[in-house]
């Protein structure tokens, strides 16, 4: 319980010290401390994902009209995140081996979404509030997946989060489960990469906005005529939207464009909008006859998709290109079909990634027509996932060709027949440690066993390959293939024993300390036992 209160109070208290300054400072406009300290709470609750509903009078003189906020600072947003993180690090570390989080986490998402609930019940006002049941569903949600973010990290394992015996269960699965279980985790962290270099490109192409329209940027600045103090407020404000005009710029680069209210597109044909919203780093947007330079933008979104291929083909977890491989023996017909199945894959893991992000970073301003205000989010997914699909799908096809002339350690020398099996090429199992007989070391044990049925599994394949293909495979083709595995296979060998290997020294560790623990008890209560007897 102790992580939820710490991780909402430590990011409530930082949100309401940058207010309260701004209020003393004059940022605020006859803004005093009790509603200075309401705003700070509910502009902490907005970072959350907690819509806010606000009255505020379109014209002068006119009735308060009942709007809703839902546009989330992401800059907040990620400092919740990035405590809980660390968080769930530190759980992950403290906790003995193989011990499961998954209730200390949820715990934690469940304190902190209360909290969330409390503070909007105590920050209601006449003009804004934010209803406490809507606190209790969002606010823990960031929480929630930032913990186990952080713990499944510096676990190592998913044993940090499910326990060492839900892991051991599914190591009993069959090989082919297996198979789909990496390809599938395979594929998930080539959008992963795929998703972090778009974000990148998102970074470019606002740098490079910013540079063009910095003398428009600075007019808007002007045109608001405030002071010091308010130049500090907007200085603040734009710091908490950063990450929602990154996935802004990510959305303009794909094609898909965003929205700065209904009917106002900003796209690669230009800004279609009437009015702007007088926010100085909107000066930099794109004018309405934008050069045609920028319509090459989504090229660099296809070239995060060829990074995503690449990787994905040095991963060497295409467990289900190899299965079409074996059910098309005609060479000419399975390569195709592989290169476009993985290309659909990374390229709809992706989109999934993307509608998060895009879902996030837009939402309504409760203001007329800014009821809109950033990326559509199914449009924005499609359009990048599916550039990301056919840039992975080149970097699949052209990864092989680059990768072949890589020396690979421990590869079949070049006189070595074609009719040699896979498995004989393959590196060795890693050497088992030797262990304590106090203390047995069962994923040690696993993780052999898992290593030497993924080398006989790899043999079996080969010949598969082999037959299927009808022997007419080359024998540097199969070389190169079979090495890369087995190196990959090695390497995680090799990582699973570290982690078994710290494991069980944290284990150790922990059982020294409860020995000393109960030592120094029984001192005390023999010194007491001796002080009565006396």
């Amino acid at each position: 319980m102790v992580p939820g209160v710490m991780i909402a109070l430590g990011a409530l208290a930082v949100v309401e010290l940058v207010v309260m300054l701004s209020v003393v400072a004059g940022g605020f406009a006859d803004l005093g401390w009790i509603p200075g300290l309401g705003l700070g709470g509910q502009l902490w609750l907005l970072s959350l994902g907690v819509p806010l509903d606000v009255s505020v009078a379109p014209l002068e003189g006119a009735g308060p009209v009942a709007q809703t906020v839902t546009l989330a600072p992401l800059g907040l947003s990620l400092l919740t995140a990035s405590m809980a993180f660390l968080a769930g690090a530190r759980m992950a570390r403290r906790a003995l081996s193989g011990a499961g989080l998954a209730g200390v986490v949820l715990t934690t998402a469940v304190v902190h979404a209360v909290v969330a609930a409390l503070v909007a019940a105590a920050t209601t006002s006449g003009a804004s509030a934010a209803s406490p049941w809507s606190a209790l569903a969002f606010g823990g949600l960031i929480v929630l997946a930032s913990t186990a973010a952080g713990a499944l990290v510096a676990g190592g394992t998913p044993a940090a989060l499910v326990g060492a015996r839900a892991v051991d269960m599914a190591r009993q699965a069959g090989q082919d489960m297996r198979w789909a279980g990496s390809y599938l985790w395979a594929v998930l962290r080539a959008a992963w990469v795929a998703i972090v270099a778009a974000v990148a490109v998102g970074a470019l192409v606002l740098a490079f906005a910013l540079t063009l329209g910095w003398q428009q940027v600075i007019a808007i600045q002007q045109q608001l005529g405030s002071d010091a103090a308010g130049d500090t407020v907007f200085a603040i404000l734009h710091v908490a939207l950063l990450p929602n005009f990154l996935v802004w710029a990510l959305s303009w680069a794909s094609g898909a464009g965003f929205y700065l209210g209904e009917g106002s597109l900003v796209s690669l044909a230009g800004t279609n909008a009437e009015t702007i919203p007088l926010l100085p780093v909107l000066g930099a947007l794109p004018p309405q006859d934008a050069p045609t330079l920028l319509s090459a933008a989504p090229v660099l979104v296809v070239l995060c998709g060829l990074l995503a291929g690449w990787w994905f083909v040095r991963e060497g977890e295409n467990h289900l290109g190899e299965w079409i491989a074996i059910r098309i023996p005609w060479r000419v017909v399975s390569a195709p079909v592989v290169v476009v199945v993985s290309g659909l894959a990374i390229g709809a893991a992706t989109a999934v990634f993307t509608a998060v992000l895009a879902a996030l970073a837009s939402g309504s301003l409760g203001l007329g027509r800014l009821s809109l205000v950033g990326p559509q989010t199914w449009e924005t997914a499609l359009t990048v996932g599916l550039e990301v699909a056919i840039g992975a799908a080149v970097g699949v096809a052209v990864a092989p060709w680059v990768e072949q002339g890589r020396s690979v350690p421990g590869a079949v020398p070049s006189s070595a027949p074609s009719t040699a099996r896979p498995e004989a090429t393959a590196s060795p199992v890693p050497s088992a440690r030797p262990v304590s007989p106090a203390v047995p070391d069962r994923a040690d044990r696993a993780d052999r066993t898992e290593a030497e049925e993924s080398l006989a599994g790899a043999g079996q394949l080969g010949e598969g390959l082999e037959k299927a293909h009808g022997g007419s495979t080359a024998a540097g083709a199969v070389k190169t293939k079979v090495s890369r595995g087995a190196k990959e296979r090695d390497r995680e060998a090799k990582r699973r024993e570290d982690i078994a290997r710290k494991q069980q020294a944290q284990s150790l560790q922990a059982d020294r300390k409860a020995q000393k623990r109960y030592a120094a008890a029984e001192k005390r209560r023999a010194r007491r036992k001796a002080a009565r007897d006396r």
